[in-house]
């Protein structure tokens, strides 16, 4: 029986369509609610196209270092619309491009999180290959209005949910840099296999029918994320990490924690 690595394993049945999925796509037919599906601009892969709209099919190694995640995604949509289609089940779609915002995880390993890490520790910040590499990012609050839009609209097909603010990472890596207003070196390391050179929505689709577009400037979205950061490593540094303890609710004579 052929064995596979357990990340690529979990990958797969994550980004697919896992039992879970399966049970809250009964839950919404039985209830007759939408099912929402965050999926992802990996979709696209390293276009060939840019930017990219919904209408392109994309250009995926589906064997390479990342195929796990892109094509567990592009499963996951398939699913999502052969459901819809038995069982009538509405759903949305929206394809996620690069989000940042507080709250983070610190050591995700994603690109915001590594260069503001990096920076408040005095760290290099690691980029790898040129550099030239294009994203757009957007801030987490324009996301989740974006996510909400979709939900209340009746759009059924994929929406590009990002910022089309174009920058390349080397770019990011010296406004990071600056905002922190840190002595770090940029260092480059070898480039990732099959990382995509270009990334950019288009978002003319979730204008017209969402009405929506990304309003955080870059740098106000980012030193939000900053200030996280040093707050969150000031708390460790103190050894004082303790999440605030939720208000104790009275009921009935019994005191329940929530």
């Amino acid at each position: 029986m052929l064995k596979l690595p357990h990340k690529v394993c979990l990958s797969m049945k994550v980004d697919s369509f896992s039992d879970h999925d399966s049970l809250f796509a009964g839950l919404a037919k039985r209830v007759g609610a939408r099912l929402l599906l965050a999926s992802t601009s990996e979709v696209y892969g390293d276009p060939e196209v840019h930017p990219q709209s919904e209408d392109y099919w994309g250009h995926v190694n589906p064997i390479g270092p990342r195929a796990c995640y892109d094509e567990g995604k592009r499963v996951a949509e398939t699913m999502c619309y052969a459901y819809m289609k038995q069982e009538g089940v509405e759903v949305r779609v929206a394809r996620i491009f690069n989000t940042f915002g507080p709250r983070m995880h610190m050591n995700d390993g994603r690109v915001v999180s590594n260069f503001i890490l990096q920076a408040l520790q005095g760290e290099p910040l690691t980029v790898y290959g040129s550099g030239s590499q294009t994203r757009a990012f957007q801030y987490v609050s324009d996301l989740v209005n974006g996510l909400v839009a979709l939900m209340n609209s009746n759009v059924s097909s994929p929406v590009n949910l990002g910022n089309p603010e174009e920058h390349t990472i080397l770019e990011f890596a010296q406004l990071i840099k600056n905002l922190v207003g840190s002595g770090s070196e940029i260092q480059f390391l070898s480039e990732a296999q099959d990382d995509p050179q270009k990334r950019k929505p288009d978002i003319k689709k979730a204008k017209l029918m969402l009405g929506w577009e990304p309003v955080v400037p870059l740098e106000e979205g980012l030193n939000k994320a900053i200030h996280y950061f040093r707050k969150e490593l000031e708390y460790q540094a103190n050894n004082q990490y303790i999440p605030k303890p939720k208000p104790a609710r009275i009921k009935k004579g019994r005191t329940r924690h929530h």
